[in-house]
């Protein structure tokens, strides 16, 4: 191949120009060939133009990002990219290594720049490089931009959603847009992006980068932290020393090696197990800390989570009505088929079916395990009276227990006249003379919560309840008590809770009515 041809070659990938073309300072300072590592390469060769990116610290995605929104800037003339971060000296750092990147490719190759200042490099081709703070109103408004890359969303205030419209709004065709950071809690925007890329309900492209796809940045820090626990304990860690969490991490990477369970418990020693999960997550699961007034153990919830059974498919359920397996594997997952002669019991939390709160349906066995769940929130109450009925039926005509609340009346009076449901929870009511009268429903209130919520809790960190749901399990992370209240933060559900804390509630009762 001649020289021409691989310049040519060379001009047209960004990998290949950034690895023949750029260098960049190390951690100690010294100007070296940019080669990409794990986490860049797996950027690289997988970016979309909508692009969400969660990751352990000092990974090197920032850094990936900034350099192939120069080589667009170089190699096209008037291309134009922006790079945003949550701080002003995130931002100011972020440019600074572009500029600093831009001076070590050489002048052959690159157009010179015409202006340089702290928010932008403009080259003599047209195209430039801005840089900007996550804050600032309109934000990209009457830009047309290549590439953008925002830095730390998840540490941006409540603005962040209406900042990235208006962003996405200025991206060419062409374009593409990276949104990387590492999490900051749940429950904020960035943690509801993220979550909705992954389950494929938006546009953007999910990636995790855990710390060990980022070995080769921490290399010196494993052997530093190594030193210093031999020289508190006067020997290294050994596989005797590790502990039950540890072994199992061994298990599950064949990456962990002693020297970076060190690493990884010496870095804990000095925060906290939370702190660490956060900075340096294993998987996203344990990325999305929950802190503070936390109901359910986050401990607990990350380990349940981890090992989750797959539901059942549609061939495996020939005896499902036609109408359930609709809702199969969509809003209606199954993990358990009805034992003969097991008594299940039902959890009923309805909702108004207008795409707000959710319609759902929790099933339990007698032993304790969650063998069935369905979560729908555009169904009219009508419909969803069917499938509690349905479902119901399915399992051995369940004890149901129903919320009354919201469109809880319509979903009692259509299983009790209209189905003739034999098997229904009901509860005390006095009248004004004290007379007590049986009704059916179950009601919600300040002293009948706090029963039920602690009920589920103290069942699933005594192991006496075995949760299935994946969905269930991430509304229990953020079920928080404040001034007294229960319930999700901000932004967030809690109708599986309540729906499973029903059907243990009808399981607590004993009771069982024969059709």
């Amino acid at each position: 191949m001649k020289k021409a041809d691989k310049l040519r070659k060379v001009l047209s990938d960004p990998k290949l120009y950034i690895e023949n073309f750029m260098s960049l300072p190390n951690k100690d300072g010294v100007i070296v060939p940019f080669k990409l590592n794990t986490m860049q390469r797996a950027i690289n060769d997988g970016m979309d133009d909508y692009n969400i990116i969660l990751k352990a610290r000092q990974g090197g995605g920032s850094v990936f990002i900034g350099a192939l929104a120069l080589y667009y800037a170089l190699t096209t003339p008037h291309t134009h990219c922006l790079m945003v971060s949550h701080r002003i000296e995130s931002t100011r750092s972020i440019f600074n290594k572009l500029k600093t990147i831009y001076y070590t490719i050489p002048d052959a190759i690159k157009p010179k720049l015409k202006r340089n200042n702290r928010q932008e490099l403009a080259f003599e081709n047209g195209s430039s490089i801005n840089c900007e703070t996550m804050g600032k109103k309109d934000l990209g408004r009457g830009s047309s931009l290549k590439l953008i890359h925002i830095s730390e969303l998840a540490f941006v205030g409540d603005q962040a959603k209406g900042q990235l419209l208006s962003l996405e709004q200025a991206l060419v065709p062409s374009g593409k847009i990276f949104i990387e950071s590492t999490a900051n809690g749940i429950g904020n925007f960035y943690h509801q992006l993220y979550g909705k890329a992954k389950d494929g309900e938006n546009s953007y492209k999910p990636f995790f980068f855990n710390y060990l796809d980022t070995l080769e940045m921490f290399k010196k820090d494993h052997a530093k932290q190594k030193k210093i626990y031999r020289n508190i304990h006067g020997r290294d860690l050994t596989k005797d020393d590790l502990t039950t969490e540890e072994l199992h991490l061994l298990e599950l990477d064949s990456r962990f090696n002693l020297d970076i369970l060190t690493w990884r418990r010496m870095k804990i020693a000095n925060s906290s197990r939370d702190q660490f999960a956060q900075e340096f997550p294993f998987d996203d699961v344990e990325a999305f800390v929950s802190t503070g007034n936390n109901v359910f153990d986050s401990k607990k919830i990350l380990e349940r989570t981890r090992y989750l059974p797959k539901t059942i498919n549609n061939n495996k359920l020939g005896d499902l009505s036609s109408n359930l397996k609709f809702y199969l594997n969509r809003t209606l997952f199954i993990w358990e088929k009805p034992k003969p002669d097991t008594r299940y019991y039902i959890g009923v939390d309805s909702g108004e079916g207008i795409g707000q709160d959710y319609s759902v349906i929790e099933v339990v066995s007698e032993e304790g395990i969650q063998v069935a769940e369905f979560r729908h929130n555009k169904l009219a109450p009508h419909t969803f009276a069917e499938v509690c009925y349905q479902i119901g039926t399915y399992y051995n005509t369940g004890y149901m227990t129903i919320e009354k609340a919201s469109s809880g009346h319509s979903i009692i009076t259509k299983l009790k006249y209209d189905y003739k449901y034999p098997n229904l929870h009901k509860h005390k009511d006095y009248d004004a003379r004290g007379r007590a009268k049986k009704k059916v429903g179950f009601v919600t209130n300040g002293k009948t919560k706090p029963i039920m919520v602690d009920r589920l809790r103290e069942l699933f960190e005594e192991g006496q309840i075995l949760i299935n749901s994946k969905i269930l399990l991430e509304e229990m992370k953020v079920f928080k008590s404040k001034n007294g209240k229960m319930g999700a933060i901000s932004g967030q559900h809690d109708d599986t809770v309540m729906a499973i804390c029903l059907a243990l509630e009808g399981l607590n009762t004993g009771i069982w009515y024969k059709g």
